[in-house]
């Protein structure tokens, strides 16, 4: 009888360490996986329009929340954000900014530009292993 509750306490003890072990990997794999915040706003320089700042690094993993915010004055009134590779394309109205949230689940650098008028300058957003 002294054995059989020494195993259940061996068992026991043992499921504590898997739940605990467990707690700790999810609690990693929700930090690899973090919300980067990032914001790129759209201007005017020297007659060129540009979204700033640029580029922007994350890791692979990252949930990326991206906001574009339009400070263009002049006309058109909207301004297009897209990064091929991850399916974004925005339009971004003057004055109404637009979030869109996507996983960094490729490493490289890519492309971030106004898929709505050509030529304007691109940025990059960089993507580390």
């Amino acid at each position: 009888m002294e054995n059989q509750r020494r195993w259940q306490m061996v068992g026991l003890a043992l499921s504590v360490v898997i739940v605990l072990a467990v707690a700790v990997l999810l609690t990693q794999v929700e930090a690899q996986q973090a919300t980067r915040e990032l914001t790129l706003v759209n201007i005017k320089h020297e007659g060129s329009n540009i979204w700033v700042p640029g580029p922007l690094v994350v890791k692979r993993g990252d949930r990326v929340r991206l906001r574009g915010i339009n400070n263009v004055k002049d006309d058109p009134a909207e301004h297009g954000l897209a990064i091929d590779e991850f399916g974004v394309k925005l339009v971004v109205n003057r004055g109404k900014p637009e979030t869109v949230e996507f996983v960094a689940d490729k490493a490289g650098i890519f492309r971030v530009w106004c898929h709505l008028h050509l030529p304007h300058v691109a940025t990059q957003l960089i993507i580390l292993e």
